[in-house]
């Protein structure tokens, strides 16, 4: 599937068809680093970093940051706006199912990379994130698009099935549609945090 390819994704930015970049931090996200389940939290994986803008609002919080993307050009993006803030960010080019598992972060954070892999490989993702997380350590995911359709890229999510997936190794903690968002995106959304707990 084109999905499952660096070079879908490096096309898509090289040509600007980036429709999921905000051009900014992602709201619910920025209120999200001052949330208390995140408290006493150090270090924090992006995956899909994109152009970075999350990763760089949570290296401003005090966050020791790691962001991963799969396209070249996201990840130069990413890196000169990070040097241009004035903050330190480990970037790590290359497929999120590559990172290694000896890593642990105490916060995972998705926003648009769920819905960008091939469903197939959906379980495969949940225990790729699951095994990137230190005990007691955070997945924030913030769902788009909740609804009911085919083809993707971004292909839809089915709340139930995400809960089923992560759930398995993960303990769901919070689950809320009221978080901060982008009029094109209301009631599309769910911001969920699980918690490991093994």
């Amino acid at each position: 599937m084109k999905s499952d390819k660096a070079e879908f994704w490096e096309e898509s930015y090289k040509n600007g068809i980036v429709g999921w970049n905000l051009k900014s931090a992602t709201p619910t996200f920025v209120d999200l680093l001052d949330h208390k389940l995140l408290k006493d939290k150090k270090t924090l994986l992006v995956l899909g970093c994109g152009y970075g803008y999350d990763a760089i609002a949570a290296a401003k919080f005090g966050f020791d940051v790691t962001a991963n993307d799969f396209s070249e050009t996201a990840i130069k993006f990413a890196k000169d706006l990070a040097r241009k803030e004035s903050v330190k960010i480990n970037f790590l080019l290359d497929d999120l199912f590559s990172i290694d598992e000896n890593q642990k972060f105490d916060i995972v954070y998705d926003y648009v990379t769920y819905c960008a892999v091939n469903p197939q490989r959906r379980k495969e993702y949940a225990d790729k994130v699951a095994s990137l997380i230190n005990k007691n350590g955070i997945f924030a995911i913030i769902l788009f698009p909740i609804e009911d359709r085919i083809g993707g890229p971004p292909f839809a999510v089915d709340v139930d099935e995400v809960e089923k997936l992560f759930g398995a190794r993960l303990e769901l903690v919070l689950s809320t549609d009221k978080i901060k968002t982008i009029n094109p995106r209301k009631g599309r959304e769910l911001l969920q945090i699980y918690r490991k707990i093994k």
